[in-house]
């Protein structure tokens, strides 16, 4: 499946828009080289957890990303693999417009805490023609050093 997606480094979470959904996210890499992830997502309203590993293709604006659900055990049998601490994230999705925003607050509460925004496109000529309001900031869509994985890579490997 391609996932074609813009992402904004952001100063915090938006006011004013209607919020979809709230999760709480803990997050953690097998691999960088190529891309594994492994995720658990709570809920907030329901208390429902689901657990996925996700392969993830390079690129920037269009990659590629294969995903399936997996067992909650074997969630936490990775974790303890890996032996560190996982991403976490404070996970919200709002609407905006035609297309839903995604903002994260990541690794709330530490000195690392950021804050940054995804909106999710079903081509990439809704990517291009996307004009982003000014609370979104700065783009970091084509910067290497705001990729999860390279987040992980300098805060846990």
């Amino acid at each position: 499946m391609l996932e074609i997606e813009r992402k904004f480094l952001m100063d915090g979470f938006p006011i004013g828009l209607e919020i979809i959904s709230e999760i709480e996210i803990e997050q953690g890499y097998i691999s960088t080289e190529p891309e594994v992830r492994i995720r658990r997502a709570v809920n907030k309203r329901t208390g429902d957890a689901k657990c996925r590993i996700t392969i993830k293709g390079d690129g920037d604006l269009t990659r590629t990303e294969i995903e399936t659900v997996i067992d909650e055990s074997f969630y936490y049998d990775v974790v303890d693999f890996l032996g560190v601490s996982m991403i976490t994230k404070d996970y919200k999705k709002y609407r905006l417009g035609e297309w839903k925003l995604e903002v994260a607050c990541v690794d709330e509460g530490t000195e690392r805490e950021f804050f940054y925004g995804e909106v999710e496109f079903p081509t990439e000529e809704d990517a291009r023609a996307f004009e982003p309001p000014k609370y979104l900031g700065r783009e970091i869509t084509f910067s290497e050093d705001h990729k999860m994985k390279n987040y992980w890579k300098r805060t846990r490997g």
